[in-house]
């Protein structure tokens, strides 16, 4: 793909942006984004003002161009005379003139607000956000398109880009057998010391030379590899919640059980274990999506929380000569690996910027549906009066999993999306297992993304 050609078609005027939050993923979209000859970066909103500033100041915008805005009217008039704006208040800030807003606060109430006022002052959304999307992410794309903008995904973020894998196969001819990502973590073995390298931790593990190679039965490999590193999280709640947002956007694919298997595995073995037990793999069938904890040594090659496909070697002359190329081919030769080795985050959300800017298109879906839901359960015994709040780096919550179940409307209290418990109260005891529904939890209030999410369940979970 010629990425010149494609946006070609530009307007004569860049497309202007508006990013919220100058951190983490947004850091490098700020920061390469400033050169793009396609776009410019007009309003940045943050709590940290200074913060905002010293950005602007870092990609050489000059000092008298860097306005500071409070009110409506400040706005405005910075934004006419060509200035670079500055909003402590998002919801303000909306209502500038620019064209597409990237929301990445990572924060789910914040977010959802967010999202609505621009969608409401009709801008394009590229989502960032993943807590609010898998709770409407659906509603947000059906309030998108009523108001005429976009509503995407993030390219650069691993949903997007499977998305983006799984579509280019699908339009190249092949049969896609599984979809999935790689853990942001690898577990990374140093065969001479037999010790294995992972999230910071140096775990001894003398006897893994017994299970580096799958051997003739992989699931007990598996197991055994697992159970060797059990002191290790082997299941991360984003890894959950991204694949959850696969499953919105595209049709035919489940997990094959609600917690993933997230086997730890080479990537040469992924074609051999994310198949069907038919085929010597995994799964019950095809049609799945699961994560992989990648195995490697320390002198190979990281995938880096990429993305794959495997696809089935169903004409044996291409894949012959694919193999001879070093394709990932499964011992028995009936599936291949297909896959983009990393996600580069921010500096990769231009693609996102411009096909909704420029072509009007999503890197999502045009039209997603809740399929599924990440849900909560609590993983030890909670005590009423115990307060759920999504923190560090990862938004985890404390006693609390996920597991992905097909999507159902919160007022039924069979299930509750994970991120709808951020910031509540549990009114009663909790049991290690159970799941937590609605009547279990308490709120300040009634908070938006509640009500976001009961409005995305009278709309597509109609009686």
């Amino acid at each position: 793909m010629n990425y010149d050609l494609l946006f070609a078609n530009a307007k004569k005027r860049r497309i202007e942006l508006a990013i919220i939050g100058v951190s983490g993923f947004n850091h490098s979209l700020f920061y390469y984004g400033s050169r793009s000859d396609k776009a410019a970066i007009r309003v940045l909103c943050g709590r940290n003002t200074q913060k905002c500033v010293d950005a602007y100041a870092s990609v050489g915008i000059a000092a008298e161009k860097i306005a500071v805005c409070k009110t409506y009217e400040e706005g405005i008039a910075a934004y006419a005379k060509g200035g670079h704006l500055i909003f402590n208040d998002t919801l303000l800030a909306m209502r500038m003139p620019f064209d597409v807003m990237i929301e990445g606060t990572g924060n789910p109430e914040a977010a959802a607000a967010h999202v609505m006022a621009a969608i409401e002052n009709r801008k394009h959304v590229v989502m960032v956000t993943k807590e609010s999307d898998s709770v409407a992410g659906a509603l947000f794309a059906h309030k998108a398109k009523e108001n005429g903008v976009v509503y995407s995904l993030v390219e650069g973020d691993q949903p997007s880009l499977l998305i983006g894998l799984y579509t280019w196969a699908k339009t190249a001819g092949l049969t896609v057998l599984s979809i999935g990502k790689a853990s942001e973590y690898d577990f990374i073995y140093d065969r001479e010391a037999k010790v294995m390298n992972v999230q910071g931790k140096a775990i001894p593990v003398p006897d893994f030379d017994s299970v580096w190679d799958l051997g003739g039965d992989f699931e007990e490999t598996v197991k055994r590899r697992s159970a060797m590193l059990s002191s290790v999280k082997q299941r991360a709640i984003p890894d959950l919640t991204e694949m959850t947002m696969v499953l919105n956007h595209v049709e035919g694919f489940e997990p094959d059980i609600p917690s993933f298997h997230c086997p730890i595995a080479r990537a040469v073995e992924i074609p051999d274990l994310l198949c069907s037990k038919d085929s010597g793999g995994l799964f019950s069938g095809n049609g799945r999506i699961d994560v992989v904890n990648l195995l490697r040594r320390t002198d190979e090659q990281s995938l880096e929380g990429g993305v794959h496909v495997v696809v089935a070697c169903d004409d044996e002359e291409t894949w012959e000569v694919l193999k001879g190329k070093g394709v990932p081919i499964s011992r028995n030769g009936k599936a291949a690996l297909i896959y983009y080795p990393a996600h580069y985050l921010g500096f990769e959300a231009m693609f996102s910027v411009l096909s909704a800017g420029i072509l009007g298109l999503p890197t999502g879906a045009s039209d997603p549906r809740p399929r599924y839901d990440v849900v909560a359960r609590a993983t030890a015994p909670l005590a009423k009066g115990t307060k759920f709040e999504a923190r560090g780096h990862h938004h985890e919550i404390d006693g609390l999993e996920g597991l992905i179940l097909p999507a159902a409307a919160i007022s039924e209290n069979g299930q509750l999306p994970f991120y709808l418990c951020d910031g509540t109260t549990l009114k009663v005891d909790a049991a290690p297992g159970q799941l937590i529904t609605a009547d279990m939890l308490e709120t300040s209030g009634t908070p938006l993304l509640w009500k976001l999410r009961a409005e995305q369940d009278a709309l597509f979970f109609k009686k």
